[in-house]
C-alpha cells in the first residue's frame, strides 16, 4: 500500500515539473543566471592548432542562443584594441582532410579560405576559438586576457563579464611527439634546428651511439597499407603532397626540398617518420617513429640520436 501511495506522489509531483519544462520550451523568457564556462580560465597554446574552449553550460536556457564576444581586456580592465581587430585567413572545411591528397590544390579543394577574427566564437553554442593562423605576436601579445560574452535569446540578453580568462602562449615552430622505439634501442633523442628563416630544405641526420652518422639509405621505411596494390610508407621519401620534390642521399645524411609549409600542409596536422634497419648498423634490428610537423619555412636541421646498449 505504501508502495502505491509513494507512486501517486511521484506522478502528481511529475506534472507541474513537466508542465514547467514545457513552459520553458513554450515561452522565450528563460535564460538561466546559471549561464558559465566549465572550465572559466585556460591556457592558450596557440600556432598550431586550433584551440578550443568548450561550449558554454546554458542550464535549461530557451533556445536557439545566439553568443558573442562583446569585448576582449586585459587584466586591468582596459579594452584589448589590437586584439579584437586582429583578423586571419583560416579555412573551414566542406570535405573531410586527406593526408593522401596529391596536390595542394587537391586539399584546398576541400576547404574555404575565410576571414575571421583570430579570437572568435561559435554563435550557436559559445565555443571560444583561437584560429591556428593566429601567429603575430605584436598584436596578440602574450599574456593574460578576459573575454566579456553576451547572450541573447528571444526573451532577453545578458552580458557576462570576465565570462573567460585565456592566459595566451604561443606553440613552438614545430611539433615533435608520438615517439616510440622497438628492438635493439633504449631511446631516440630529435632535434630541430632552424638554420635560416627562409628556404624551403630539411636536412636529415640520424646518429649511432658514438656520434657518427649513420648512412639514410640503411634505413627503410614501415608501408602501412595492407593492400597489394598500394602502398603507404612512412619514410623521408613520402611526405604528402608529393613532397619531397627533391630527394638526396648523401652517406651521412639526406638533403630534401619541399614545395610547401607548412609541413604537412595543413595546420594542426602531423606527418609520422617510422624507420627500422635489420641490423647492420648496431647488430640487431631495430624501429623506431615519431610524428612531427614544421610550421614555417626556411632550412631546417633534424637530428635523431639513437640510443642502444
Amino acid at each position: 500500500m505504501k508502495k502505491i501511495t509513494a507512486l501517486k506522489y511521484l506522478l502528481w509531483l511529475a506534472l507541474p515539473l513537466l508542465a514547467i519544462s514545457c513552459n520553458k520550451d513554450k515561452t522565450d523568457g528563460f535564460l538561466s543566471p546559471a549561464l558559465k564556462y566549465t572550465n572559466p580560465s585556460l591556457r592558450a597554446s596557440v600556432g598550431a592548432t586550433l584551440f578550443q574552449s568548450g561550449a558554454m553550460v546554458t542550464d535549461e536556457s530557451t533556445k536557439p542562443l545566439v553568443f558573442t564576444i562583446e569585448a576582449i581586456r586585459y587584466p586591468d580592465g582596459s579594452i584589448a584594441s589590437k586584439v579584437m581587430n586582429y583578423r586571419v585567413d583560416t579555412y573551414f572545411w566542406n570535405a573531410e582532410y586527406s593526408p593522401n591528397d596529391k596536390t595542394a590544390q587537391e586539399t584546398d579543394g576541400k576547404r574555404t579560405k575565410v576571414n575571421r577574427p583570430a579570437i572568435d566564437i561559435n554563435p550557436e553554442n559559445g565555443n571560444i576559438i583561437i584560429y591556428p593562423e593566429a601567429t603575430d605576436s605584436f598584436q596578440l601579445t602574450k599574456g593574460k586576457y578576459l573575454i566579456d560574452v553576451r547572450v541573447k535569446n528571444g526573451g532577453g540578453e545578458v552580458l557576462l563579464t570576465s565570462a573567460m580568462t585565456l592566459d595566451i602562449v604561443y606553440a613552438l615552430p614545430y611539433t615533435y611527439s608520438g615517439v616510440g622505439i622497438d628492438g635493439r634501442l633504449t631511446g631516440i633523442d630529435t632535434k630541430f634546428e632552424r638554420l635560416s628563416e627562409t628556404g624551403n630544405t630539411l636536412l636529415v641526420y640520424v646518429l649511432k651511439k658514438d656520434g657518427s652518422p649513420v648512412d639514410p639509405e640503411t634505413l627503410f621505411g614501415y608501408d602501412y597499407d595492407d593492400s597489394p596494390d598500394k602502398e603507404d610508407l612512412r619514410d623521408w621519401r613520402h611526405l604528402g603532397l608529393n613532397n619531397p620534390t627533391k630527394y638526396t642521399a648523401f652517406p651521412d645524411h639526406l638533403e630534401l626540398q619541399v614545395e610547401t609549409f607548412p609541413l604537412p600542409y595543413v595546420l594542426g596536422k602531423v606527418r609520422r617518420i617510422d624507420l627500422y634497419n635489420n641490423g647492420d648498423i648496431n647488430g640487431g634490428y631495430f624501429n623506431f617513429w615519431f610524428d612531427f610537423a614544421i610550421r614555417k619555412p626556411g632550412v631546417w636541421k633534424i637530428t635523431t640520436q639513437l640510443k642502444y646498449n
